[in-house]
């Protein structure tokens, strides 16, 4: 999945009724992998625009990570790892805190890019830090799907699961209140090049 350029295309479902589209678009770096998650969401109340945002490290942890909602009211939360200070910078808004750089961390981004990687075994379980907090991850039975086998992923805290196929992440299914928030892989394209004005 980070391997080369591509956009992911998924398509939201809530309570089992369409509720938007996502657009994840991967590219490799040097040193690490820089994705970007655009997504439209049509949930009852309010609909939102919301744009995820990492750049990861060789190791595939986050370096930079930026999430910004549009709905009502905008707002936009970065966390921005400055290892030669020795602080990891988190902003919301005008506010902005330092914590000490303790050891390298996941965002969500960057712990989706990730998921395919991981060496657990069903009955695993591995915690991975993140700001403020931290995830754990368990590796469950895998599934199969119209014939093809899935890796099948719990994540806690917020109980999300994933199912991955081939690597890719096919299926994302949230608890939200009483329904279930899903994202389902619909297809994969390659990026525009971009041209270069001299």
């Amino acid at each position: 999945m980070t391997e080369r350029p591509a956009i992911y295309v998924y398509r939201y479902f809530f309570a089992g009724e369409e509720a938007g589209e996502g657009r994840l678009e991967v590219r490799p770096l040097e040193g690490g992998v820089k994705a970007t998650l655009t997504a439209e969401v049509n949930l009852p109340l309010p609909k939102t625009r919301q744009r995820w945002q990492t750049e990861t490290d060789a190791e595939g942890f986050s370096r930079y990570f930026a999430e910004r909602v549009e709905g009502r009211e905008s707002r936009v939360f970065t966390v921005e790892r400055l290892e030669e200070d020795g602080v990891v910078l988190v902003s919301q808004g005008k506010e902005s805190l330092a914590f000490p750089f303790v050891a390298p961390y996941h965002d969500p981004l960057s712990l989706l890019l990730a998921l395919p990687g991981l060496a657990l075994e069903p009955g695993d379980v591995a915690r991975f830090p993140m700001p403020g907090g931290r995830v754990y991850v368990e590796r469950l039975s895998d599934l199969e799907v119209e014939g093809r086998r899935r890796r099948h992923y719990r994540l806690r805290p917020g109980l999300t699961l994933v199912q991955l196929e081939e690597g890719l992440p096919v299926r994302i299914a949230q608890q939200v209140g009483d329904h279930v928030f899903e994202g389902v892989l619909e297809g994969v394209e390659e990026p525009r090049r971009r041209r270069r004005w001299v």
